[in-house]
């Protein structure tokens, strides 16, 4: 739930920052009803919380995971319909993006917070229990068909939110507009003066706030997966959080991070996750497999890769360390 909040005005502009699922969330609204558009985004935002949370133990995810083994569970249709999405994204992805993933997680946080590695016998403990395979939507209800099974949409989730931002601020007549849910962000119309918005991207092996490069963007959405930001470290290894399906341990795909914009910021959710997951060549046939979709890779050899598509909206930072070339 919102937590704190840090506002500033311009004229027919409102600006604020907030903690909700999980995130900071950034939020730039224009117009002249922008500031009431915005308190119904934040009320929104709580509310996909009390549907899609992990941690709230009365969210229909939480129920699902707490009915594992045991009984369907109704849920509400926005639940079902982002349920249904990371069906379909697995699918496509051939598992690379997962959410039930949720028992490999747990086990690695538990882990790494007691400062050591998980045992291989705990790894594949836990991915008897992985598998999108387990999770059954019949009608209005959700079921997980094993014990110990649970769903965790912290790769999706965030670019639902934002997009019922975006359709919010649309509904209440709000034409531009800005919102970043803790590196999952998506704008509608332009910025002021009528310029695109310019996107950073951050650097993976520089501070918070050091960008490679710009995208600049009217109307997409712009995600980002890599494991640089949230890791922990063992024996002087650094373990980053974004983990494979098909190993149970930190993804090791040749890449540092992948960025995919589409209009869709669900769907550059998942397909950031699943894009970091299966490394360049096959992050790049399923990037090109999706309508008007492009994407932005970084190398474990500092290479920045870009497709086409973004030809006239990329624009590389000097003295970055890194070489920039589209493909």
């Amino acid at each position: 739930m919102e937590q704190a909040e840090a506002a500033g005005r311009t004229t027919g502009t409102f600006e604020a920052e907030s903690f909700l699922m999980d995130t900071a969330v950034t939020q730039k609204v224009c117009g002249a009803q922008a500031e009431a558009a915005y308190r119904k985004a934040v009320a929104e935002l709580g509310r996909l919380e009390g549907l899609l949370s992990f941690f709230l133990p009365t969210s229909d995810i939480a129920r699902i995971n707490a009915n594992a083994g045991k009984a369907r569970v109704e849920v509400h249709r926005e639940t079902r319909a982002v349920l249904e999405c990371a069906q379909r994204f697995s699918g496509l992805s051939e598992s690379a993006f997962d959410v039930t993933l949720a028992p490999l997680i747990d086990l690695w946080r538990r882990r790494g917070g007691e400062g050591r590695v998980p045992a291989q016998d705990e790894i594949e403990q836990a991915l008897s229990c992985v598998g999108m395979r387990f999770l059954e939507l019949r009608g209005d209800t959700a079921y997980l068909s094993r014990e110990g099974c649970a769903i965790d949409l912290g790769g999706i989730a965030k670019g639902y939110a934002a997009d019922r931002c975006i359709e919010l601020y649309r509904a209440n007549g709000v034409g531009s507009a800005f919102v970043n849910l803790g590196g999952n962000v998506k704008v509608l119309g332009e910025a002021e003066g009528g310029r695109r918005w310019a996107i950073g991207l951050q650097h993976p092996d520089e501070p918070r706030g050091t960008c490679f490069g710009l995208l600049l963007m009217s109307g997409r959405s712009v995600v980002t997966s890599g494991g640089y930001e949230r890791y922990v470290v063992v024996d002087g290894r650094r373990y980053h959080h974004i983990l494979d399906p098909r190993t149970g341990r930190p993804v090791e795909s040749g890449l540092k991070a992948a960025t995919v914009v589409c209009e869709d910021s669900m769907a550059a959710d998942a397909l950031s996750t699943a894009a970091y997951v299966r490394g360049l060549d096959e992050g790049l046939a399923l990037v090109a497999a999706q309508t008007d979709t492009d994407a932005v890779f970084v190398t474990e050899k500092n290479e920045v890769l870009v497709t086409r598509g973004l030809k006239d909206c990329f624009q590389a930072l000097r003295q970055t360390g890194l070489t920039c070339s589209f493909v």
